[in-house]
């Protein structure tokens, strides 16, 4: 049985009108890509955000009249009010847009070439977005290992954000696999033929990431959600052929292409050119988030006293002050971690973070809070044995003496545990949630009754 492609011969006012709504959408959406994502590019880019950072907080004031100022995210949100209010500025003008394109009444009327050329728009940003995603996770940009504080935060105090970003970053295994398939799904929006194919695992890979960011509250919500409706905007075309095949059991004939161009060197030219595209854009990434990985994870970005240290002694004005848990003066623990940052902890539990200024030739270390002179510090250190440390100094006016110790930080279960083909003793892993026990009384349920 053959079936006609929904693009296929006139359209209905209704379908004329849908695309011209999606046509507009799509494209105010995906700009300012391509440019942005190819050298010389960038100002091309900045210079269409810079026209909504104008437009969208006058937006907020004199049309919305909102009670705050939209300000655009400084902090990787993509869920800020300045991109729902952005969003509503598209859809406004994508509705004006379709109402004046509708005008000159042709009923008789079809746009398949243009649709050609519209998803052939939205795949390759679909495929440049998802090759992002996917050599974020190969690299450690996305999810990085667990750091020195995450190990020593308490489970209940994580936020829901940071329990997936631990969970997915202690498993550099997991991680690399979802990126490599994202990667693969990626590549195949650069190749024409493999669109439908790349659309359907799109819509499996970006369905998950979407739950995930709902589930966990990731701050990127309103993004998938548009990658996973383009993934459909593009499966579309073939969802009877698909209901047919797989639900129906009916035959379905090929899919008749539209090609971008009336002569078959410019067709030939342009699948060559997409296919050189997602080639590049895949090495950039992988390059870019390489470069990372090795700039923030790499040894050479570790400070020269990094790991938790354990406070043994402090000595405050000739006094050792006991390790009191309600004692918010004494320290507990100190956690070198980032060049140019410390972070201590005190026996009651609370945190602060200090800059840090370190000469290892001299061998001294300053430690100061902006804006609050009674938090400063100035020490020589001296490592008695690998392991250990002392400081020596002045903080707050009196003398300071600290002995410290290096903890070893593959100790941690969620560290110290790898992989294990054989498991004898399920119970070192679950004893606490009792799920053995849960499960052998799923399996004794039935001889029960």
């Amino acid at each position: 049985m053959e079936n006609q492609s929904p693009t296929a011969g006139n359209w209905s006012s209704v379908q004329l009108l849908a695309f011209r709504f999606t046509f507009t959408y799509l494209i105010l959406y995906n700009l300012p890509f391509p440019f942005g994502a190819f050298p010389h590019t960038v100002k091309v880019a900045q210079g269409y955000e810079f026209l909504w950072l104008n437009l969208v907080p006058w937006v907020g004031k004199h049309v919305l009249r909102l009670g705050h100022e939209i300000v655009a995210s400084t902090n990787c949100s993509g869920d800020t009010t300045y991109d729902y209010v952005r969003v509503l500025c598209f859809l406004t003008l994508s509705v004006a847009a379709s109402v004046l394109w509708s005008l000159p009444d042709r009923p008789a009327a079809s746009y398949q070439r243009l649709h050609e050329w519209l998803r052939c728009y939205v795949r390759l940003s679909v495929g440049s977005a998802i090759l992002m995603y996917g050599a974020a996770k190969v690299f450690l940009m996305h999810f990085p290992p667990p750091n020195l504080s995450k190990l020593l935060e308490p489970l209940g105090e994580y936020s829901r954000m940071g329990l997936l970003w631990t969970f997915t970053g202690s498993s550099r295994g997991y991680s690399q696999f979802a990126g490599w398939v994202q990667i693969f799904n990626g590549m195949l929006f650069f190749i024409p033929r493999l669109t439908m194919l790349g659309a359907l695992v799109g819509i499996v890979v970006f369905s998950n990431i979407l739950v995930l960011n709902l589930g966990y509250d990731l701050p990127v919500k309103l993004y998938s959600l548009h990658v996973l409706l383009m993934c459909l905007f593009l499966v579309l075309p073939d969802a009877r052929r698909l209901m047919n095949f797989f639900l129906l059991n009916r035959s379905v004939a090929p899919y008749p292409d539209t090609a971008l161009f009336n002569r078959r060197r410019l067709n030939f030219a342009a699948l060559v050119a997409q296919m050189m595209m997602g080639g590049f854009l895949v090495s950039s990434h992988l390059y870019r988030t390489y470069a990372y990985e090795k700039r923030n994870f790499g040894m050479a970005s570790r400070p020269p006293l990094y790991g938790i240290w354990i406070v043994d002694e402090f000595v405050l004005a000739g006094r050792m002050l006991p390790s009191l848990l309600t004692d918010e003066t004494r320290w507990q623990r100190m956690v070198f971690e980032f060049p140019k940052k410390v972070r201590i902890q005190s026996m009651n539990g609370s945190w602060t973070g200090y800059e840090l200024g370190e000469d290892t030739v001299k061998k001294t270390l300053t430690m100061q809070k902006p804006n609050d002179p009674g938090k400063e510090f100035e020490f020589t250190y001296s490592n008695p044995a690998p392991q250990s440390l002392i400081l020596q100094g002045i903080g707050g006016g009196n003398e300071i003496r600290v002995n410290l110790h290096r903890v070893d930080e593959r100790q941690f279960a969620l560290l110290a545990r790898g992989l294990h083909w054989i498991d004898e003793d399920a119970d070192l892993v679950m004893d606490e949630e009792r799920v053995c026990d849960r499960i052998k009384l799923a399996d004794r349920a039935p001889a029960a009754r």
